[in-house]
This record gives C-alpha cells, structure tokens and sequence, in this order.
C-alpha cells in the first residue's frame, strides 16, 4: 500500500476537503471517519472515504476494527491529521496509540471541534452568551484529555477560539481556517425583487441560540416588517445547501464567539451572514470579514437593517463570496497545511 496522509474525523465534512485538496495537489491523503453516523439525531450524509466502523456493530467488533486500522496506520501512514478525535479511547492516547505512532517516527497533529476542547469555565468567564452551565467535572475530563494527547501530539492546528484553550499543552498552535471546494457552493446573490427570506438552520438549538432567533423573528413581525422566515433542521448536506442558495440572510449562530463551518458556506453562496465572534477575537481574524457580528442584544437590530436595505444585503453578499475564496477555498488551506505538515516532520 502506498503510503498516505491520513484525515482522521469528520468534523462537519472538513476533513474530506482537506483529503480532496491534497490529492488535487498531488499529495496522497484519505478521509476516514470514527462511524458511519452523524451528531445528535442529524443524517446529513458528510462526505469522506472511508467509515471505520458500523454504528450497529458491537462494541467489541468496533474495538478489534479501530485497534486493526492503529496498526494499518502505523505501517502506511506519512502523517497523521486528527479532527476531533483519535482512534482508540481519547485518554488513553499516550499510553499505546500515540506511542506507536511516535515510534514509528509518524508526525502528528490535531484539530479541535469546539466541545472537544472547550473549557466552559474559561468560555464563560470571556463570554457572557455562552450557552452552557459551568462544569467542573467536565473541565477537568478536557484537560485531562489534552495532557493526554499532547504527550505525542505535539502540534495543533485549529481557530484562535480553540487556540485560547488547547495553547499551555502544546509546542505549537497554528491557524487553520475551515476548508471549502467552491464549486460545490456556487454563488447566488440574494435577491432583492421579493420579500428577503430569512434562514436558520440549526444543527444543535441551543448551541445556535435558535429559540432567541425564534423570539426576534416574531418580535419583528409584530412591528410589522415584512420577509419569510425558514426554520429547517434534518438536511442532508446537499439539500442544507439548496436552502442556503434560496435564501437572502442567513442567520448562524449567537452564542459561541467564532463562527464555523456553516458560516463559511453561507458566505460561499454570497449570503449576509449573522453570528457572534466575540470582541477579544475581532483582531484575530483577516480585517475584511464581512460577518455580521450579532449577538442576542443586538439581533432585532441587526436582521432590521437587513430588511429594509437590499442593497446592503447585495454589497454583503458580494463581499462574503470573495472572502471566502481569499482565505477558505480549499486549495488554499490546503497549501497552508502542507508548510505546516512540513514544519512538523512530514517528508513528502
């Protein structure tokens, strides 16, 4: 077998584009995913190369599965990319899984999701949207968990949110900006010869702050602005992409302090954008974002201004596009990875 750069994860199907752009690139690289299952209660069919294993299988065929694919990845793999999660138990890292690896001279590095590596403690105290309640318990699991993998992970790669919480346990943190194939998301400006559809489409309610979207929504139209407003949740990706290239403002999410994977595609199709990136970030991201910074204080603002201004909504959408292409397209992430897997011991 040839050997190859592994994507290991899901992570929104971003690791499938990361695999897709190094292969465009000459590179071997392939996708394999934990399961061949989704989060929460969503099927939005991600696209990857490879499911390890089966959601119906045993637990113990899922572990004779994972612990066989440890020893294939020892033998072919040139680097190793974690997104979200390692292959065998995530705080037993240094005790087999990475020593292994490291044994074999395999460089290793990590992107974090969100709740992989968020400290809710830290999250609150910079945060005063933050959805989640603190946990002390859940706190010390994380940082357990990062003492663990940076024994041999020694290098991240992930957003300045995550960056903020992972930094004390690892050599060094580079940025990583989400990967996206723009062919698959074509730009479509929103129109303005119709009433501007809003649209919402939540993976997790709370994390979204979809209830507080609801409330502003119905809070508008009691003031008696006119738009259609669009609540869908059980997408696949492709479908969840129709929805996006047929509405006129997207609203992501207002809670969490960065924006992710499904801000990009919005953006991609030339979409105002809503979501919160808090302020100790703003500096942290490329000067021309074109994000409308929203939060649940300034929400009716933000989606009122948007609807009486078409024109708005138009220069937003053309600036979303081009933002994307300067700093997402995938072939561009891709070449800022590949100097990264170099600084960290790949040899091509």
């Amino acid at each position: 077998m040839k050997k190859y750069i592994l994507q290991y994860g899901s992570l929104a199907g971003w690791p499938y584009r990361v695999a897709d752009g190094l292969r465009r690139a000459g590179y071997n690289s392939v996708n394999v995913i934990q399961e061949d299952s989704d989060v929460e209660d969503l099927s939005r069919q991600l696209p990857h190369d490879r499911a390890l294993v089966h959601k119906d299988d045993a637990k113990i065929t899922k572990f004779v599965k994972r612990a066989k694919f440890l020893v294939e990845v020892a033998q072919h793999c040139s680097l190793v990319h974690y997104h979200g999660s390692v292959i065998l138990r995530s705080h037993w890292h240094h005790l087999l899984e990475g020593r292994m690896l490291a044994s074999r001279k395999i460089p290793m590095i990590m992107s974090f999701g969100g709740s992989d590596a968020r400290i809710i403690s830290e999250a609150r105290a910079k945060n005063p949207y933050f959805f989640k309640p603190l946990d002390e318990r859940r706190d010390e699991q994380i940082r357990s968990y990062l003492k663990s993998i940076s024994q041999y992970i020694r290098f991240v790669a992930t957003d300045c949110e995550m960056i903020s919480y992972v930094k004390p346990y690892f050599e060094k943190c580079y940025v990583f900006r989400q990967p996206l194939d723009l062919k698959v998301v074509p730009f479509n400006c929103p129109r303005i010869d119709r009433l501007p559809v809003i649209l919402h489409i939540p993976t997790n309610n709370l994390v979204k702050g979809t209830q507080k979207i609801i409330d502003v929504i119905e809070e508008l139209r009691r003031a008696g602005y006119k738009f259609e407003f669009v609540i869908k949740r059980q997408l696949t990706q492709a479908q969840m992409y129709d929805e996006i290239a047929a509405c006129d403002i997207y609203v992501d999410e207002l809670l969490c302090g960065t924006y992710g994977v499904t801000a990009v595609e919005s953006m991609a199709a030339g979409k105002p954008t809503l979501t919160y990136i808090r302020p100790d970030f703003i500096s942290e991201y490329p000067y021309d974002l074109p994000l409308v910074n929203t939060n649940p204080d300034t929400l009716y603002e933000k989606l009122k201004e948007l609807i009486l201004y078409p024109n708005l909504r138009v220069d937003l959408g053309y600036r979303s596009r081009m933002y994307v292409e300067k700093y997402h397209d995938a072939d561009i992430v891709t070449k800022n990875l590949l100097d990264i897997y170099r600084d960290v011991g790949f040899k091509s």
